[in-house]
C-alpha cells in the first residue's frame, strides 16, 4: 500500500463537512436493533415533552429509515409500521398538547404546520391530518 491509498478522513481530505456529508459506519445487527428501539421509546414511550425535539428530527427519522432498509428483520418492521397505531397516535397527541400549553412564550402555528410536527413525529406510521383537540367531546 503506498501513501495514496491510505484511507484518510473527510477533515485529512480538506473536505468540507455538512450534515449531508455521509460517513460508512458498520453496526452489527444487535446495535441496529438497539438503535431503533431507543429511537420508538424516545418517540412512543418517553413522556418528557422535551424529547420532542428529538422525536419529530427529520435528521432521526432519516437515520431510523436507514436503519430499517440494513435489517435483516426490516421487512417485518416495516409491514408492522404500515398500519396505524391508536395507542400510539394517543400517546403522542397527549405529548404534543401538553407541550404546546407548557410553552412560555405561545406560538402561533398553521394547520400545516401542525401537520408537519404531526406527521414528523409519528413517523413511521402512518397518520391522518392533524387536529387539535379544542373541546373535549
Amino acid at each position: 500500500m503506498n501513501s495514496s491509498d491510505e484511507q484518510r478522513s473527510p477533515e485529512q481530505a480538506g473536505e468540507h463537512l455538512t450534515e449531508e456529508t455521509t460517513q460508512a459506519v458498520h453496526l452489527t445487527q444487535g446495535e441496529i436493533h438497539a438503535i431503533q428501539k431507543a429511537l420508538l421509546f424516545l418517540k412512543f414511550e418517553c413522556e418528557e415533552t422535551e424529547s420532542l425535539l428529538y422525536a419529530g428530527s427529520p435528521l432521526l427519522n432519516s437515520a431510523l429509515s436507514k436503519l430499517r432498509e440494513a435489517d435483516v428483520h426490516g421487512e417485518f418492521s416495516k409491514q408492522f409500521h404500515s398500519r396505524p397505531s391508536p395507542r400510539a397516535e394517543a400517546f403522542m397527541r397527549d405529548k404534543l398538547e401538553r407541550s404546546y400549553t407548557e410553552e412560555h412564550v405561545p406560538h402561533e402555528r398553521t394547520e400545516a404546520q401542525l401537520n408537519d410536527i404531526w406527521q414528523s413525529c409519528m413517523f413511521p406510521f402512518p397518520v391522518e391530518q392533524y387536529k387539535r383537540e379544542l373541546d373535549p367531546e
